[in-house]
């Protein structure tokens, strides 16, 4: 059980020290009325560190109830081995009962033992429901069908109505037509429609190569067949888009007019475009795939698998990550899903494989992998009108003497505190990545890092790109939530193969 201090994140739109960031990052470029809301992000905790995992895992929060209950618990179930195409089996599990600040393990294999993959849904009348995966499908040898022509993958199912506490196990069976081809996997996460209907996105090998599915069950979870094909390899490919992996993943929500939105997944590398399709006669049909463009500049989303969620207060979000090219949170502000915000580093130091899970009406847990670590990140989403302060002050200076130190792993940063600044409550710093030391790395606005006091010095590790250039601008804000005008630090180098400042 450990906490990491210093790594929360703030986005203030469309104020001032917004205005500043864009410009040093992309030039001039007005913000868009979407782009209105706050985003911040508490400090980094730790969920697990252990030998061997590489994905993030999948997260629960559910309220739990009872004497001596502290009233909402946050999941997490990750595959407690290496991303190895299920040649291991097991499952780790860890939970937070402070809001994601702090994780206590748990007993392995919970609540379904030995499988490969594992998550946990919490659906609307409350029960959990756990999916299971014991087995995974080598690419090169696909699974044959049966005498009727039908493919059959069986997964394991558990339903549970008591927080929990206890489980009902039982199989679910998809089946899917030899046009379609066998099941490579299903995906999070279940979504429980208002018929008792419940929806589910997966990936087929077919003859002519992968297909993104949404399945459909309506005896809760049993049996489950193709409600419609979300979009297929060779669609995509003859949009002249490169589709480098039979790992189609791909996630679908329901957005704020009913429609589904489904986005998919098309490559490993760090600038594979994600794509994205639309349902609006509950996944039957799909319109045709298109790039999915993001922000002022309108630039394609990169990254691995793609994590959408419509937060109860009307905000969409979506998360992708890869190694080489950030961990980016971006919002659809309306909930619809087709004007976005650009991307937003959550943190640099992440696999592709992250999740996220909504914890009340403003938040969400985001859980980012690092080789032998999950970290979970808890962000806040306000759309306008909704924010706390964040307005400028008319009398708080700036602070001075701003100090960037780089570390192995990151950056100590000092300063002084502004003159007359005694109502000081707190400080935001905000990154801004001048040069990454690998060509797969795009610019992408860092926002603020917010301090949790007063103090004038934070040590900011298992952030930022190794090797890149960074110059960081500390403003301080008040007790009644206003910020001064920013300082500067000169630029520095930040990572494991950091020597020093750079002229």
């Amino acid at each position: 059980m450990k906490t990491e201090t210093g790594s929360a994140i703030v986005r203030r739109s469309p104020g001032k020290a917004v205005a500043i960031l864009l410009v040093s990052l992309v030039g001039a470029i007005p913000l868009r009325a979407q782009d209105a809301g706050d985003i911040t992000v508490a400090p980094m905790a730790i969920v697990r560190e252990r030998t061997g995992i590489t994905g993030a895992g999948w997260g629960a929060a559910f309220d739990v109830k009872g004497a001596g209950q502290p009233g909402r618990k946050i999941m997490n179930i990750y595959p407690n081995h290496p991303d190895d195409w299920g040649k291991t089996a097991g499952t780790g599990f860890s939970h937070s009962l402070d809001g994601g600040r702090t994780w206590v393990a748990g007993a392995d294999n919970t609540p379904i033992a030995e499988m490969v993959d594992l998550w946990v849904d919490h659906l609307r009348g409350g029960e959990l429901v756990a999916l299971g995966i014991r087995v995974l499908p080598d690419p090169k040898k696909p699974a044959e069908p049966g005498p009727d022509g039908i493919f059959k993958s069986v997964y394991a199912l558990g339903i549970s109505t008591d927080q929990g506490k206890s489980w009902q196990m039982g199989t679910a069976t998809v089946e899917s037509s030899r046009e379609i081809g066998p099941i490579a996997r299903p995906l999070p996460h279940i979504l429980q429609e208002r018929d008792g209907t419940w929806l589910m996105p997966a990936y087929s090998w077919g003859k002519k190569g992968s297909l993104a599915l949404l399945l459909k069950s309506t005896d809760r979870g049993r049996n489950w067949r193709v409600a419609g094909t979300i979009a297929t390899a060779a669609a995509i490919k003859a949009m002249g888009v490169p589709v480098t992996t039979p790992w189609f993943e791909n996630m679908v929500v329901r957005t704020a007019d009913g429609s589904l939105l489904a986005a998919i997944r098309t490559s490993s590398g760090a600038r594979g475009a994600v794509m994205v399709a639309r349902s609006t006669d509950n996944g039957t049909t799909w319109s045709a795939p298109e790039k999915l463009r993001v922000g002022p500049q309108q630039r394609i989303v990169p990254g691995k698998l793609p994590n959408l969620i419509l937060l109860p207060n009307g905000a969409l979000v979506l998360l992708t990550a890869h190694t080489k090219n950030h961990c980016r949170l971006y919002v659809s502000w309306d909930g619809l899903g087709r004007t976005w915000s650009d991307g937003y580093v959550v943190t640099s130091q992440s696999g592709g494989n992250t999740s996220m899970v909504a914890i009340d009406d403003n938040r969400l847990t985001v859980f980012t992998p690092a080789t032998g670590r999950i970290s979970a990140w808890t962000v806040t989403v306000k759309p306008a009108g909704s924010s706390r302060g964040g307005s400028r002050s008319q009398s708080l200076a700036a602070p001075t003497a701003v100090r960037a130190t780089p570390m192995p792993t990151g950056v100590a940063l000092s300063w002084a505190a502004p003159a007359g600044g005694a109502d000081v409550a707190r400080y935001l710093i905000t990154p801004v990545l001048v040069k990454p030391a690998d060509a797969d790395a795009e610019i992408y606005p860092y926002v603020s890092i917010e301090t949790a006091d007063a103090a004038t010095t934070v040590s900011l590790e298992k952030h930022f790109l190794a090797g890149a250039v960074y110059r960081f601008e500390v403003a301080a804000v008040d007790r009644a939530g206003r910020t001064s005008p920013v300082a500067a630090s000169g630029d520095v180098i930040v990572g494991a193969n950091a020597a020093g400042g750079v002229n």
